[in-house]
């Protein structure tokens, strides 16, 4: 898989060098590209000093600040296995656009969530240009896929986490008490939350609105919650 961008080239030496087959960089460098150039040979991963039209062509002309890497295929967390220890999961349900996708994993990154959570059809995954959106985080927050969201909501629920869905006519965030293990699941913009998926939910959060737009983008509304989760619970 190629991955481009100086950030998440960056944050790919720093969490898992060994996947990197090589590093292409243009000829033209700044401080940024030295900086990357250091830690690349620190961590002994390969770098090779190419024309910009390579870099280019590498990207799929897309925005690579002069950076590509060829890595191993991301692999993706094992459910079962990461939820004996987790306390914090989000859920994405539908999430077709690898700019939210990419987004979203960088909320979660920041915020401290263990596990994101996607179906494995209907949804975006781990592509070069939802890594590329992720500036990086994508590197250090770990993805499951599953094939079936509301079995995975009660394999959650049996290991004593409470599953909050982002929904209308729900709760507001500061009347729910956050604290312990949370789940929080958040829709796709046009569908939102999927009616099977919610049935499974033990409570749907409201995010209150006070302007015209009634709704945020749902990597917003995501930071949104995951501010509340964590301010309700530090760990």
């Amino acid at each position: 898989m190629i991955i481009y961008g100086v950030n998440p080239v960056l944050e790919a030496i720093r969490a898992h060098p060994a996947r990197i087959h090589f590093i292409a960089v243009a000829r033209e460098q700044s401080a940024r590209h030295q900086r990357l150039i250091a830690e690349a040979k620190d961590a002994d991963v390969s770098v090779r000093f190419v024309g910009a039209e390579q870099v280019d062509r590498m990207a799929g002309r897309g925005v690579h600040n002069g950076v590509a890497a060829d890595i191993a295929e991301s692999g993706y967390a094992d459910f079962d296995e990461v939820i004996e220890t987790a306390e914090f999961v989000l859920i994405l349900d539908g999430i077709t656009d690898p700019q939210n996708f990419g987004a979203i994993l960088r909320v979660a990154e920041g915020f401290g969530v263990d596990l994101v959570v996607i179906p494995d059809k209907d949804s975006v995954g781990l592509t070069p240009i939802a890594v590329k959106a992720s500036a990086g985080a994508s590197e250090w927050v770990s993805v499951a896929r599953v094939t079936n969201l509301a079995r995975a909501i009660e394999a959650l629920q049996k290991k004593e986490f409470w599953v909050y869905a982002a929904a209308a006519g729900g709760d507001l965030p500061a009347q729910i008490d956050f604290r312990g293990k949370v789940v929080l699941v958040m829709g796709s913009e046009g569908k939102g939350v999927r009616r099977n998926v919610l049935d499974h939910c033990d409570r749907v959060v409201t995010i209150p609105m006070a302007g015209h737009i009634d709704s945020f983008n749902v990597a917003t509304a995501a930071a949104v919650l995951c501010y509340e989760v964590r301010r309700q619970s530090p760990r």
